[in-house]
């Protein structure tokens, strides 16, 4: 009997999906005075007994850690272990 060896697909790398309207709200956020320049960072740290705790809050830098995902002018930073847990959101 023949042998054949078979490779599983690739696992996707982990991102999210940004709908049009809340790339609309964010970039519409970015381009308010006190945003200027800066981008939605997005957070999730561990809560105790109560879960995760999800963090948002505007940033100017991206790590070296972090994945930027962009979307009709909106900007969103999430920092690898975070996208690990929010990865297909």
């Amino acid at each position: 009997m023949a042998e054949v060896a078979t490779q599983s697909p690739a696992k996707p790398a982990p991102g999210i999906t940004l709908s049009e309207s809340a790339a609309g709200r964010i970039a519409w956020l970015m381009g308010q005075e006190e945003h200027k320049g800066l981008m939605l960072r997005i957070s999730v740290s561990g809560g105790g007994c109560s879960g995760f705790q999800y963090g948002f809050a505007f940033d100017d830098a991206v790590g070296d850690e972090d994945r930027l995902f962009e979307r009709g002018g909106a900007k969103v930073v999430i920092d690898e272990t975070s996208l690990g847990l929010l990865g297909g959101a």
